[in-house]
């Protein structure tokens, strides 16, 4: 084989391998999910999305800003203020990307705190035994006291 064709066989595998892992990552996310959970994630991944086209547009905007800065004799002062509207645009795409991720964490995060109740609940079935309250340990006890 030709080391350009083994550089594609390889970037091909790794898209595959990436592309089963995702598939598999948002399967087992999925799970657990309410529906009402599972409709705020996809709307709030679609909300991604659409900061992402608007700011590709954005950049497009800048690009012909740019052009028209470069076409003037003095741009010195046009292109600082595209610079600073162009930062500007960056850090609220930035910003709304992780506050729409933070949402997108704590639903998940939230699933598997239910998840981690249950399965703690049906361990105590199984094992026949009931949550008691216990009384605070003394100060004087050894560091291997069992609270549950």
């Amino acid at each position: 084989m030709v080391p350009y064709q083994i550089i594609a066989f390889r970037t091909l595998n790794g898209l595959v391998l990436l592309m089963g892992l995702t598939l598999a990552a948002i399967t087992f996310a999925t799970e657990g999910f309410t529906a009402q959970e599972r409709d705020r994630v996809k709307a709030l991944n679609e909300s991604l999305g659409f900061f992402d086209r608007d700011y590709q547009n954005q950049l497009g905007e800048f690009s012909a800003r740019e052009q028209v800065c470069l076409s003037k004799f003095i741009s010195a002062s046009c292109l600082n203020e595209l610079r600073r509207d162009a930062a500007q645009a960056r850090r609220q795409y930035e910003l709304a990307k992780e506050l729409l991720r933070r949402d997108i964490r704590q639903i998940e995060a939230d699933v598997r705190y239910r998840q981690r109740l249950d399965a703690d609940a049906a361990r105590k079935d199984r094992q026949g035994t009931t949550v008691t309250p216990v009384a605070e340990p003394s100060p004087f006890a050894s560091d291997k006291v069992r609270l549950d």
